[in-house]
């Protein structure tokens, strides 16, 4: 049977040309739409190294001194006092079980971002390897635990991660998987040494897997531990409050009242009303502006009209085919073919047609990726970094739907076809 077709889409070949022609197009066109949505995709599966659930964010706001509301007799010392009297008041209500201090970037999916560039050594010449780094900052106070508040978990045993008594204000920091990976070359690195700024630090744990944003990979991370909360003007700006709920508590019924009941007490000093912000949307509102949403809206939106003009063209294609091998589908079926073995011969020849097509077009795809750069990555942990893993994979998507698509496009008119009576079907032979 396998030889017969061959024969036949040989014998038909001009007719056969303008379907590979069309088809050829439709596989370069298809993979640069697929590509991203494919690596967007990709990057979100990541495992973000945190939980979100039941974790929030109080983002303070104080009075401006032009405001009639500003109290001048309120010193710096004593706003501090009541931004911490504050913290107590969120660490004392029932549902809350864990409360860390962090600064306006060491939190994920927030819009600030600060970074710096590691060393293995104080002297700049080619052994030196360096390093991209972000970093957290939080602040240790009657048990902050920025880990155990986010549900970062060390990266070696999966355990929570403790903090040792020498890791405040010292020259030990905690590093993310990724940092490890990247700069030493395994995760196993407690003890070890880099340099920022010309000054050592140590490192005194490492915490898995850490997506800052939720559309990226994870990237170098520090978390540096402070123990000293001085005055300073603006404290608000300085510091922000994350906490996270006990395990089963209703995350709605705890929102309604802690507006209706909590954030009343928290009009102290010049301090005024904080917005209460999940994690949850602080991932939604991240999506949103960097309009990374969008994009894949965009993209899965041109995918979907892709498909839809290639299964409407496919149909309309292979409908004129079949309408044109009427007689031979009669003959085949008086010679004793069931429809189910004709729907399969045809099946079959669309399916070469796509295999033949789709390998010619992949030529024209490596060349452009090849060309444009588009498949290389920092980090190589991950497919979408690797080359031929990215081109392998964004090309067995293609090729799936393509060949999905064809196949319906092609089962449909065949199906109509098969369940003639022979007879009409040869009567204008």
């Amino acid at each position: 049977m396998f030889q017969n077709i061959l024969h036949q889409l040989w014998n038909q070949r001009r007719q056969n040309g303008w379907i590979l022609l069309e088809l050829i197009a439709v596989t370069f066109f298809l993979w640069t739409v697929i590509d991203p949505v494919c690596v967007l995709t990709g990057n979100r599966l990541i495992a973000p190294g945190f939980e979100s659930e039941g974790r929030y964010v109080l983002e303070l706001e104080a009075y401006d001194f032009n405001d009639v509301r500003y109290r001048k007799e309120v010193t710096d010392t004593a706003q501090r006092d009541n931004l911490l009297h504050i913290a107590g008041l969120i660490r004392r209500c029932p549902e809350v079980t864990d409360l860390t201090f962090v600064t306006p970037y060491s939190f994920p999916n927030c819009r600030s971002w600060s970074g710096y560039t590691i060393a293995t050594d104080t002297l700049d010449n080619a052994q030196t390897r360096k390093l991209s780094v972000q970093y957290y900052e939080f602040y240790v106070r009657d048990g902050g635990n920025l880990f155990r508040t986010y549900g970062m978990r060390d990266a070696v045993t999966g355990r929570d991660l403790e903090i040792p008594a020498d890791c405040l204000d010292g020259d030990k920091v905690f590093v993310s998987a990724t940092l490890a990976r990247r700069f030493y070359g395994t995760t196993d690195v407690r003890g070890k040494k880099f340099f920022m700024s010309g000054k050592p630090f140590e490192v005194a744990g490492v915490f898995g897997e850490f997506k800052h944003r939720d559309y990226e990979q994870p990237f170098p991370l520090v978390v540096f531990l402070k123990s000293r909360f001085e005055p300073e003007p603006y404290i608000q700006w300085r510091w922000r409050i994350v906490f996270r709920l006990k395990d089963g508590v209703d995350a709605r019924a705890f929102e309604k009242r802690f507006r209706e009941e909590v954030a009343p007490q928290l009009q102290i000093g010049n301090f005024c009303y904080p917005e209460l912000v999940s994690f949850n949307r602080q991932i939604r509102n991240e999506l949103e502006n960097s309009g990374t949403l969008n994009k894949l809206r965009v993209q899965y939106a041109l995918a979907g009209f892709a498909l839809l003009c290639i299964f409407l063209g496919m149909t309309g294609t292979f409908w004129v085919r079949c309408d044109a091998r009427r007689g031979e589908i009669g003959l085949m079926r008086s010679l004793g073919a069931t429809k189910r073995d004709v729907r399969k011969r045809f099946l079959v020849e669309a399916w070469l047609l796509v295999t033949v097509a789709f390998l010619i077009g992949l030529v024209a795809v490596a060349q452009y990726v090849v060309t444009s750069g588009s498949l290389e990555g920092d980090d190589t942990f991950y497919w979408q970094n690797r080359p031929l893993a990215h081109f392998l994979v964004v090309s067995g998507v293609v090729y799936v739907l393509l060949a999905a698509v064809s196949l319906v496009s092609t089962l449909i008119p065949v199906s109509r076809i098969a369940r003639e009576e022979p007879a009409d079907a040869l009567r204008d032979e």
